[in-house]
């Protein structure tokens, strides 16, 4: 027996999904979206790949996200505002220097690139996709300017002797430089240890990541130990005259 008030005008009405299961399919969109641009690429990435991977018709696919360009807004809003309240809870917790909590947020840098590398490739290393329409992430998008955070904590080191550079700013922008490259390299290390996978790629130049009498746990531990120390050692400091 058929329920009158589920048939309008001859069509039978579908039942709309909770707020909490679209939450839950954009999610997952995210996730595989993040991992499509991860394989694929900015540009090899489509949205009807995404569609066949989900199981989606691309008709569905866009009433959660009108585009390649929203899509990846999203993603990296997602990840950006996880890696921000985790280094704000960080911030809140710590008991130490300023540069100790300093060399605890690249750590957590590093950690977070190690956990999902994927999400830490979206936010820092593929580029947006370009795209002739505003869509109703990016109107609302605010830039989280995650640099800026790290000056602050560099300008308190500064402010409070620690630290005998001047431009907190262009030091901030020298550390990440450093800390993006070192997290690529670790990831590398990290992926030929992980597969031991040596044959047939010597051609590769990154198979030399594999090949050190170090670790890539070693690795990070270097370079967290060599900023540390180049951070208070007064002879180097470098002097604006020095690069204006």
């Amino acid at each position: 027996m058929i329920d009158d008030k589920s048939i309008t005008h001859g069509k039978k009405k579908t039942r709309s999904r909770s707020p909490e299961k679209k939450a839950q399919q954009f999610d997952k969109i995210l996730e595989v979206g993040k991992q499509l641009f991860q394989e694929q690429g900015r540009d090899g990435f489509t949205l009807r790949i995404l569609g066949k991977k989900l199981n989606m018709s691309q008709q569905n696919l866009y009433n959660y996200v009108e585009s390649k360009r929203e899509l990846w807004i999203a993603i990296r809003k997602k990840f950006y505002e996880k890696y921000r309240d985790e280094n704000r809870d960080i911030i809140k917790n710590f008991s130490g220097s300023t540069i100790d909590l300093l060399l605890k947020i690249f750590e957590h840098f590093f950690e977070f690139a190690g956990k999902d590398y994927a999400a830490f490739r979206m936010m820092h290393i593929i580029r947006s996709p370009p795209s002739e329409k505003v869509g109703p992430f990016e109107k609302e998008y605010k830039q989280f300017s995650f640099l800026d955070g790290t000056t602050r904590v560099i300008q308190k080191a500064i402010d409070e002797g620690e630290i005998k550079e001047k431009n907190a700013a262009l030091l901030s922008f020298f550390l990440f430089s450093l800390l993006l490259g070192s997290a690529m390299i670790e990831y590398a290390m990290r992926d030929i240890e992980k597969t031991n996978d040596k044959i047939g790629k010597e051609v590769e130049e990154h198979i030399q990541f594999g090949t050190q009498s170090f670790t890539s746990k070693e690795f990070r531990k270097y370079t967290l130990r060599k900023i540390q120390k180049g951070l208070i050692d007064p002879n180097l400091v470098i002097d604006e005259t020095e690069y204006k």
